[in-house]
């Protein structure tokens, strides 16, 4: 995982995550962040498709503050069904 851009006063705070499973909701995404404190709720999370309009297993996850970069960094390596997430 990581954690975007430094600037947080004009950019935010967000986490990049890598590895989830292509099937992988939005809901599933804020369970497994629960701890962590998303911007907007689902809203705030914003999965990418590849070029064929297919789920990529990426997304970027606005969150309200650094603390809680910080506790999703600690999720990563953790799994999501059969996948680990980065």
């Amino acid at each position: 995982m990581s954690n975007g851009n430094n600037d947080h006063d004009e950019e935010g705070y967000v986490v990049k995550v890598r590895g989830l499973p292509w099937s992988t909701t939005v809901d599933e995404i804020l369970k497994f962040f629960s701890d962590c404190r998303i911007c907007h709720g689902k809203a705030g999370i914003h999965m990418t498709m590849s070029k064929e309009g297919r789920p990529s297993g990426e997304a970027y996850i606005e969150m309200e503050s650094e603390e809680d970069i910080e506790k999703a960094c600690k999720r990563d390596r953790d799994h999501m069904g059969h996948r680990y997430i980065e």
